[in-house]
């Protein structure tokens, strides 16, 4: 499960597009209410449709507490979604969940404890009597991934999707720096990129194109703002005009430790420098320590060579030794 704050994104019914036969006597379902949104079903159809509904998106208490909470009037706090379905006669009703989606029939436990985003299950069963058509449930889903929650009666069943709603910036992941950085270059034209990924405390990527809470810098050079490509699916941000020998680069975020409440700790910062120099100096250079080196290769070759002659000067020719 990851920590999300649930949005709601529901509904369009996974199967059964039209009429069904319904046995004799079979209770059906004849309304489902989603928080305060009331979908309508007519006896013996088994589909129903509700369009995503802006009151189902919540605040971010939901990291804060990790606690089931669900606000009648409002949406300050709430961070599940309410179904109250309603049968046309006294019977069981069975609720299944897919993927992250998990259910609960209330928002506390036993001793009135509020139940966690952790709590809760996939199989919920339930019942209506004559007095009571109506049973209510709730549903979360901390993932980004939608997932299907299926009602079911003897007579009728209806599907809905259930989506969580991606949570603050929480964790840099798969960050990568440049090797080296060449001075002079333009924005334009440099290849020295930092690139990163960025996750809410669940572990869900987040791809929003500007992060107030991500800062990049680099000392000895200039740095472009992170900006998120849809082709690499990554954060990117340009290094570029080295002034110096040597350029420090890092990438910080801003978030809140909730380490307290279940969470690991935050991951907030990375850092590298690398060396950085005028392109053509660097090949000088490099041309230079190939030439030192060729010349002591010469020089080991030659000393090995006069060593081998006097060596097999004195051994049997089957033990001598060949010459480099």
């Amino acid at each position: 499960m990851s920590k999300k704050l649930i949005a709601v994104a529901a509904a369009a019914a996974l199967a059964l597009t039209a009429l069904v036969a319904v046995p004799a006597n079979a209770t059906t379902i004849t309304q489902v209410t989603i928080n305060t949104d009331t979908v309508g079903l007519s006896a013996g159809t088994a589909t129903a449709s509700h369009a995503a509904s802006t009151d189902a998106v919540v605040a971010q208490t939901f990291a804060a507490t990790r606690t089931l909470q669900f606000d009648q009037t409002g949406t300050t706090t709430r961070n599940v979604v309410r179904f109250n379905v309603t049968t046309s006669a006294a019977t069981t009703i069975n609720i299944t969940s897919t993927l992250g989606v998990r259910v609960s029939a209330s928002l506390v436990d036993g001793a009135g404890v509020a139940l966690k985003v952790t709590d809760g299950t996939q199989a919920l069963a339930g019942t209506t009597s004559a007095g009571v058509l109506t049973y209510s449930f709730y549903a979360w889903n901390t993932s980004t991934t939608a997932g299907a929650l299926v009602i079911e009666t003897p007579g009728s069943r209806s599907s809905y999707f259930v989506k969580g709603k991606a949570g603050a910036p929480y964790n840099l992941t798969d960050v990568k720096f440049p090797t080296s950085v060449t001075s002079g270059d333009a924005e334009a034209d440099s290849t020295a990129v930092v690139s990163f990924q960025v996750t809410d405390a669940y572990g869900n990527k987040l791809d929003t194109a500007n992060l107030s809470e991500v800062t990049t810098s680099a000392l000895g050079a200039t740095i472009s703002a992170e900006t998120y490509s849809t082709v690499r699916k990554q954060y990117e941000a340009v290094v570029f005009g080295t002034a110096t020998a040597n350029v420090a680069m890092s990438v910080s975020l801003t978030a809140t430790d909730l380490s307290a409440n279940g969470f690991a700790k935050p991951v907030k910062y990375a850092y590298s420098s690398v060396a950085g120099g005028d392109l053509a100096a660097q090949v000088t250079t490099l041309k230079a320590q190939v030439a030192t080196l060729t010349t002591a290769v010469a020089t080991l070759t030659a000393d090995y060579n006069s060593v081998a002659k006097k060596y097999n000067k004195l051994v049997k020719k089957s033990k001598r030794v060949a010459l480099k």
